[in-house]
């Protein structure tokens, strides 16, 4: 006789073992606590089309089969090109750790494309009024909308062609008379 019917003989209660059944649906809390991923990820897989929901009343719920189906669609290498972090551990013991966790240094601000006038006459050595009055002499410059810009280009050629002048007149940086309307 085995030790459960003896059991219930003897007056003794005993639970049988719990059957665990495996689940039929999950809706979307369950389906993240089950697989780790968020709720968003899987409102976004159902959005995308990679993951097909059922919708009782107005609640969406996913299928144990699509559930399955859709973990063994995912992709097996990292996006990006990365290699996968398992095959990080081969490498030498130099290998400062994965990319979250490293410390990432701010880039380097990018320098403006266009300057105005007032960025870059201290640079050169004059005033702000007389590099403005150069470019519109000379046609030395870009117009971004009603603003007077410099590209380095802009600048280079403005410098060659304020030492030309200033050798036709002899003197160096000869400040530009006053325009009345400017």
């Amino acid at each position: 006789m085995t030790p459960a019917i003896e059991a219930r003989i003897v007056g003794m209660n005993v639970d049988p073992a719990p059957i665990e059944k495996s689940k039929l649906a999950y809706n979307l809390e369950e389906a993240a606590q089950a697989t780790g991923y968020s709720v968003t990820t899987f409102r976004t897989a159902i959005r995308r089309h990679d993951l097909l929901a059922r919708y009782a009343n107005s609640k969406p719920i996913i299928l144990a089969d699509e559930l399955q189906d859709w973990l063994r669609s995912l992709p097996t290498e990292p996006k990006g090109g990365h290699r996968p972090l398992s095959q990080y551990a081969e490498v030498a013991e130099g290998w400062p750790g994965p990319p979250e966790e490293r410390q990432r240094t701010p880039p380097a601000p990018a320098k403006a494309l266009f300057r105005t006038p007032e960025e870059v006459a201290p640079e050169l050595g004059i005033s702000k009024s007389a590099l403005r009055n150069y470019c519109r002499i000379s046609g030395i410059h870009s117009r971004v909308g009603k603003r007077l810009m410099l590209h380095e280009d802009d600048i280079t050629r403005l410098v060659h062609w304020i030492r030309q002048s200033q050798e036709k007149t002899g003197q160096w940086w000869k400040e530009p008379e006053r325009d009345p309307f400017a």
